[in-house]
């Protein structure tokens, strides 16, 4: 859904503060649709499992609190319908983050177009909203638990050539829990779409479930006990998580498709049971609290299992594609024993990482192309190999604002050396390391740093002194770097980390007998005509 965020768009008829459609989320990236006519433009999604009298109460109710009613008609009979659930895209909710809507009325305001022209103009009123926020607390539990429909309505049935892989995966690995599995599976979608045909949840339906609950919560725990124990080995360190991904593949792409068709299950029992109660009708007021708890916990415990998912598959496929970008390595190792192309694991775990990514509705990517802003290096780019294993070892979302090719004069690493710089840290790790392994050695917070001196040393040319809390580290440069465009490169690399000094208070020491120095607001560092910033003394 483009959004209007100029002079023009303000100023257009179309983007009058029409009440004619409007969305209200009731959860994040979930909203009901209020239009006369539904766009064309949108794919809505019924409701469902509710009772038809019951969502349509809470629709009403909805529409009024939000003033989305005829001016010349009162109450319920002017309300504007609800005409389904529709779901905002990953990529909308991405450009939200930065871009500012136009609003108007304490709506938020977007554009669907038709054509070359204007079609409707979109009132909207996310979640996070203060409006947004009184109107679904006003509601309690059933505004909550249409977010988990429509979770469950996003969920794509189709499985495509890599997903039937990772279950061939499973189905060889974990056989003794396969059948269970995949029966619970099958019983819990039937239901579901039993459910949706009828537009309520009874005792006959959730009764078909409700035999299973054991069954359902053992292979949960089962399969989330796997995805946990693969998460934590990856905690250690850069060698070691690198060796057990490329050791246990096979494993973490059958545990996560078994703990992805487990928490379906599971999720769609939830859901299931939640609709049951809300359908009893006549004991409205004591199942409030029952409700609202189930509601909660089952959307809290949801999203801890995907983000689990979501994270072993992110460190699987970042593995993978690492491999593939590595120059020599030509295979990446099962967990079987067997050997593979190496091109063949990384499809495997984008593909079981796309389906949880549109169960979560956020966008997939792994990481972009590192581009830093300075590169101290002997033709003043960095070479496109090395920028491309950086893109899988560096954290997702890591911005690179230098890199440089220098040399480790105290030893700390073997051979010649890459020095990296983040908003966070700086790494030092040798070019083998980086190159061959994939792996960055050692991590610096910068906020460590505390004092930098660059520097001139007759063996050594240009020499960079970087004092941290716990020890010193000095490198230098190769001679390309001795002079002109590259020695401005590698000063001004110097100041970049000088930028970072600091003293913590609690580092800072005192003696009677000498009385408080006076701090200049600004020095000059030896053998360097640039001037950079005192310390910094943090809090």
């Amino acid at each position: 859904m483009p959004l209007p965020n100029d002079a023009s768009s303000r100023s257009d008829p179309a983007s009058r503060d029409d009440p004619t459609t409007a969305l209200v989320e009731v959860g994040a990236g979930m909203a009901v649709l209020f239009a006369d006519r539904p766009p064309s433009e949108m794919e809505l999604i019924p409701f469902s499992m509710m009772g038809t009298e019951t969502t349509k109460r809470l629709t009403d109710r909805l529409a009024i609190g939000a003033g989305l009613v005829n001016t010349g008609v009162q109450g319920v009979q002017g309300a504007l319908p609800a005409q389904g659930l529709v779901r905002l895209a990953p990529q909308t909710l991405e450009a939200l983050k930065t871009a500012v809507p136009v609003q108007s009325g304490g709506w938020n305001l977007g554009v669907l177009t038709e054509g070359h022209g204007f079609s409707h103009v979109i009132r909207w009123a996310p979640a996070t909203s203060a409006q947004a926020a009184t109107l679904l607390s006003s509601l309690g539990p059933a505004a909550a638990l249409l977010s988990l429909q429509m979770q469950l309505a996003s969920v794509s049935r189709r499985v495509d050539e890599n997903l039937e892989l990772t279950q061939e995966v499973l189905k060889e690995l974990r056989q003794d829990h396969w059948n269970t599995l995949l029966g619970l599976y099958e019983t819990t979608v039937r239901a579901v779409e039993e459910a949706q045909m009828v537009g309520f949840v009874n005792q006959h339906i959730y009764g078909a479930v409700k035999t299973r609950e054991a069954d359902l919560r053992a292979e949960r725990h089962v399969f989330d006990d796997y995805v946990k124990g693969h998460v934590k080995a990856l905690s250690p360190n850069a060698r070691s998580r690198n060796e057990y991904l490329q050791g246990h593949g096979e494993e973490i792409i059958a545990d996560a498709h078994g703990l992805l068709m487990a928490e379906g299950s599971w999720f769609r029992f939830r859901v299931l049971r939640a609709a049951s109660i809300a359908y009893d009708e006549d004991h409205a007021a004591e199942n409030q609290q029952l409700l609202t708890s189930l509601v909660e916990t089952t959307q809290q415990e949801h999203d801890e299992a995907m983000g689990r998912i979501a994270e072993l598959l992110e460190a699987l496929e970042r593995r993978a594609r690492l491999v593939a970008a590595l120059p020599g390595r030509r295979s990446f190792k099962l967990g079987a024993g067997r050997g593979t192309d190496r091109h063949d694991i990384a499809p495997l775990a984008e593909a079981l990482a796309e389906k949880v990514a549109v169960l979560r509705n956020r966008p997939h990517r792994i990481g972009e192309l590192p581009q830093p802003a300075l590169a101290v290096f002997k033709d003043g780019t960095v070479p496109k190999e090395l920028l491309r294993i950086l893109q899988y070892v560096l954290p997702e979302g890591t911005r690179l604002l230098a890199l440089a090719d220098v040399n480790d004069t105290e030893h700390l690493i073997h051979g010649n050396a890459y020095l990296g710089v983040t908003p966070e840290h700086f790494f030092l790790s040798s070019q083998s390391g980086v190159n061959s392994q994939g792996i960055i050695e050692r991590q610096i917070p910068l906020a460590d740093i505390r004092y930098v001196r660059t520097g001139a040393d007759r063996a050594a040319g240009l020499v960079l002194d970087v004092i941290t809390k716990d020890e010193n580290i000095r490198i230098s440069f190769d001679a390309w770097a001795q002079e002109g465009e590259r020695l401005k490169d590698a000063r001004r690399l110097g100041t970049l980390l000088a930028s970072a000094m600091n003293i913590p208070d609690e580092e800072l020491c005192s003696d009677p007998l000498l009385p408080s120095p006076v701090v200049p607001d600004r020095m000059e560092l030896p053998g360097d005509p640039q001037r950079f910033p005192a310390p910094r003394r943090s809090a």
